[in-house]
């Protein structure tokens, strides 16, 4: 008969609790290095978003229980747009560099009880207790200073331009959920004005929910059955670029008036609206592409009149952001815009930016040549301010590049700015391409850039944005005198 003591369960063997022992020290570490792995961001060693959450709480509810008002300041710093160019483009290492380096600068300029989080691959935060005003203002000089010196990295130079919001606690959110949201009010702020650094205020939020109404406006004016409707609410103005021969004194003899189409918003309440409004919630609501569709066919069908009425000369440029540009369906819907209102594909240019290009440079080439076959001109626009290599421009089916206003405008005050646009005018030249001097101003910019070489002018000096009718108009007057005069007054 089985005794009571044979029948007790038998516990673990010391084998069998050593091979517990030992997997539940494998499990241990497995989740302290997960837990590592979530709370540190790998390029820089600083806390991620996770270990801020928790501070943050923390920080919130240490501050309520000691009754302590004097609170803090909460920085979110974005690197700009051409870190992420870097990221795709430059060889491997560079943008772990630049993070790194971003990451050792921002500390270097906090206080021991200073808080730094890496959030996210291009943003950090940071947390200021009993940093305000005047000592606000003095940190922030010395950290936008820091933050902009040249990234070095073997024979790489570059400087990434940062934007920074700010808000207060408690001043500006009560709890982590809405200062994290005000503070990404401002830096939104702070990049879309291009300054450096946006407090929070009220009126930034008011800001954005007249933003969101404008979304949801545009999503009714556009998500129409017929493509044809969105005529209702958008209209085609044409900003005229005249091609010259020669100049005697303050006349400009004129060979060809062409134009770039632009395109403005008929808002049933608010009126005109101008397309650095509206084109961004556009492009976020994805309703760019019917709206670039419409455009296209608008245009075209526009040059198609203009053919029939005996001005078969006038060309037109049309812009493509950085979505049509990279949709499968651009290059389809411009081929049959210019087969079904027959035109000449010659007398259509197609603009795209600097980014475009060198943001994923191959595939960017393919999408050229399938533009190119269709027969159209194709133009770089705002050349000279993205991070790109001039050396490679070649590689690119282009015909013409506009040089930048930002360039322009300053021609004659910034020398720097003088020999950039020297250097593009020698570039374009020598790779045979047409060039256009966008933002022309005043007479002297004209002269200057006419004494580097430019040929080809746009801007107010020349004219705004007109309606079709006024441009026609503009044309023809052109056409009959054969020139342009440079100093009306006279």
């Amino acid at each position: 008969m089985e005794s009571a003591e044979s029948r007790k369960p038998h516990g673990p063997s010391n084998a069998e609790f050593l091979v517990l022992k030992l997997e539940n020290d494998r499990l241990r570490k497995r989740l302290q290095e997960l837990e590592r792995k979530i709370s540190l961001q790998p390029q820089t060693g600083l806390p991620t978003h996770f270990r801020m959450e928790v501070e943050l709480d923390d920080m919130i509810e240490d501050f309520h229980r000691r009754n302590d008002q004097s609170g803090f300041t909460i920085l979110i710093i974005q690197l700009g747009d051409n870190y992420h160019v870097i990221r795709r483009t430059a060889k491997s290492g560079v943008s772990e560099w630049i993070l790194y380096q971003t990451a050792c600068r921002l500390t270097a300029l906090l206080r021991p009880h200073d808080k730094i989080f890496h959030t996210h691959e291009s943003e950090f935060v940071v947390v200021l207790p009993g940093l305000k005003g005047r000592a606000l203002g003095d940190f922030l000089s010395k950290l936008y200073g820091k933050l902009n010196e040249p990234h070095i990295f073997s024979a790489f130079n570059v400087v990434i331009k940062s934007t920074i919001g700010a808000a207060y606690w408690p001043e500006h959110g009560q709890d982590r959920s809405m200062i994290l949201h005000n503070t990404d009010i401002a830096v939104d702020a702070a990049t879309e004005q291009r300054k450096p650094f946006v407090l929070f205020k009220e009126d930034l939020l008011r800001r954005v929910l007249e933003k969101m109404e404008l979304q949801n406006s545009i999503i009714r004016a556009i998500e129409k059955p017929l493509i044809e409707r969105i005529g209702e609410q958008f209209v085609l103005y044409y900003q005229p670029k005249i091609l010259c021969s020669s100049i005697e004194g303050t006349i400009l003899r004129v060979d060809k008036v062409e134009a770039e189409v632009l395109i403005r918003w008929r808002h049933p309440e608010k009126g005109l609206i101008m397309p650095s409004t509206f084109i961004p919630l556009a492009e976020e609501t994805g309703l760019i592409i019917p709206l670039g569709k419409w455009l296209i066919y608008q245009s075209v069908r526009r040059l198609a009149a203009w053919q029939k009425e005996g001005r078969g000369d006038i060309a037109v440029s049309i812009n493509l952001s950085a979505q049509q540009f990279h949709s499968d369906e651009a290059a389809n819907v411009l081929k049959s815009a210019i087969e079904s209102a027959g035109i000449d594909p010659d007398l259509v240019t197609i603009e795209i930016t600097e980014t475009c290009l060198f943001d994923e440079p191959n595939a960017a080439t393919i999408i050229l040549d399938r533009f190119k076959k269709i027969g159209v001109r194709l133009s770089v626009d705002d050349f000279g301010t993205g991070f790109s290599s001039l050396s490679h421009l070649h590689r690119f089916p282009i015909n013409e590049i506009k040089i930048d206003r930002l360039f322009v405008e300053n021609i004659d005050t910034n020398h720097s700015d003088k020999i950039i646009v020297e250097s593009l005018v020698s570039i374009a030249h020598g790779l045979g391409l047409s060039l256009v001097a966008e933002g022309v101003e005043t007479e002297k910019t004209l002269r200057t850039l006419w004494d580097m070489g430019c040929r080809c002018f746009q801007g107010y000096l020349v004219a705004k944005a007109l309606s079709a009718e006024d441009f026609i108009a503009f044309r023809d007057s052109i056409v009959t005198r054969g020139f342009f005069n440079i100093s009306p007054e006279e």
